[in-house]
C-alpha cells in the first residue's frame, strides 16, 4: 500500500495540532462527482483557503488510483464536530466521476484494516459519519455499509 504524505501546513488553522490517541476511524465521502475530483484535488483543497475559513481537515483522502495523506493519525482533525475529533482517524473516499468507485472502495478498505492493526482499532470502531452527527454521509455506502464492513474484516 502506498500512501503519500502531503500534510497540510502546521500554520493553517485547519490543523490544529492537539494531539490524539484515535479510538475510531470514520468513514466519509466527499460528495464532489465532477472529473478530476481525486485525492490530488482534495489534497490541494485542504490545504487552501476554503478548508481553513471553513476549519475543515481529515487524515487521509482515498480514491482508486492511491492514498494520500493530510494529517498524522495522532493528530486531531476537524470532520465530524468539535468533541468528537478528539478520538478519531478520518478518512474520506472520492466519488469523482472519472474514477473506479469499487477500486477506490478496495482501496479505503485496505487502509483501513492497515490502521486498524496499528492502533488496534476494532471494526465495531469504524463507523460512518452518520454515526456520530447523523449527516447522510457516506452516502454512496450507507446504502452498502454491511458489504463495505464485509470488505474491512476479510
Amino acid at each position: 500500500m502506498n500512501i503519500k504524505q502531503e500534510f497540510i501546513p502546521k500554520s493553517n488553522r485547519n490543523r490544529p495540532g492537539a494531539k490524539i490517541t484515535p479510538t475510531h476511524i470514520t468513514k466519509h465521502e466527499t460528495t464532489n462527482k465532477s472529473k478530476g475530483a481525486n485525492a490530488a484535488t482534495h489534497a490541494r483543497y485542504v490545504k487552501g483557503q476554503n478548508a481553513i475559513d471553513r476549519s475543515v481537515s481529515w487524515h487521509y483522502t482515498v480514491n482508486d488510483k492511491g492514498i494520500i495523506q493530510h494529517l498524522p493519525d495522532n493528530e486531531m482533525g476537524w470532520h465530524v464536530g468539535a468533541s468528537r475529533n478528539c478520538q478519531l482517524i478520518g478518512i474520506e473516499l472520492c466519488v469523482n466521476s472519472d474514477g473506479d468507485y469499487e477500486k477506490a472502495k478496495q482501496n479505503v478498505a485496505q487502509l483501513i484494516r492497515h490502521l486498524m492493526a496499528i492502533h488496534n482499532i476494532p471494526s465495531s470502531r469504524v463507523v460512518s459519519h452518520q454515526f456520530w452527527t447523523g449527516k447522510n454521509c457516506p452516502a454512496g455506502l450507507l446504502t452498502q455499509w454491511g458489504s463495505f464492513k464485509a470488505l474491512i474484516d476479510v
